[in-house]
């Protein structure tokens, strides 16, 4: 089992926003059960109080529920337990090293670097208000750690009002370069032979409410995705 420490300062917005945000998409892929994901704090300033409510709506607002998740300070034995120990900002990293007499293990990584950003921090909602912005490099990082750890990409149709939205939620998450084609046929030649991102693939289809057409093309996708040879997770 590979065990996982989101950090940040309090533990009530970013830490606690990357480790629900991982644990849906580890469900989402189907590897839920190989993983332990947890978050603390390298303060006491929070200790013991819920997610911050703006940042609990924004999750709940995703359909992530964090109910129950109460701040926790980072201990120096979790250096050893966990596997991979995950700082939002270069300060979070500092206060690690702190704690644990460096990084002899290798252990210790910056959130952004999985999102190809090493140098950056994770916006901080405290001071910038701003939590759809911290939702959004939080999810891209977690998109970026969940392909590094299983191969996994995730493909959201839920929210596809047409069919470009369709290719463009494959175009954005598989990294398509921006000569791909966006037909059928298109799809089938990258899967077998262009280059792009992931090595299995968890979709998720349109619910009822999506328009007709577009329930109907995500499932044609999909056939396309298994006649391809692609390996698909039900999320």
């Amino acid at each position: 089992m590979t065990k996982i420490l989101f950090v940040c300062h309090g533990n009530i917005c970013r830490s606690p926003a990357a480790e629900f945000i991982f644990k849906d998409m580890l469900r989402r892929a189907g590897r839920l059960g190989e993983f332990q994901v947890d978050s603390a704090a390298t303060s006491a300033e929070e200790l013991g109080n819920p997610v911050y409510p703006p940042m609990r709506r924004v999750l709940s607002e995703h359909g992530i529920d964090c109910a129950g998740k109460t701040a926790r300070i980072m201990r120096r034995s979790d250096y050893e337990t966990y596997d991979l120990l995950i700082g939002m900002d270069e300060e979070n990293l500092w206060n690690m090293r702190r704690m644990f007499h460096g990084d002899p293990d290798g252990k210790l990584h910056n959130m952004l670097e999985y999102a190809g950003r090493p140098h950056d921090a994770v916006a901080d909602p405290w001071y910038t208000r701003d939590f759809e912005r911290t939702w959004d490099d939080v999810e891209e990082a977690c998109r970026g750690l969940l392909e590094a750890l299983t191969g996994t990409v995730l493909l959201d149709f839920s929210r596809c009002a047409d069919i470009e939205d369709l290719y463009q939620e494959m175009r954005e998450k598989m990294a398509w370069e921006s000569w791909y084609g966006e037909n059928l046929d298109a799809l089938y030649d990258i899967l077998t032979g262009l280059e792009h991102r992931g090595r299995r693939f968890a979709l998720t289809m349109p619910g009822e409410d999506a328009p007709h057409e577009v329930r109907l093309y995500a499932q044609r996708i999909r056939d396309v995705f298994a006649d391809a040879g692609a390996e698909l997770v039900e999320p």
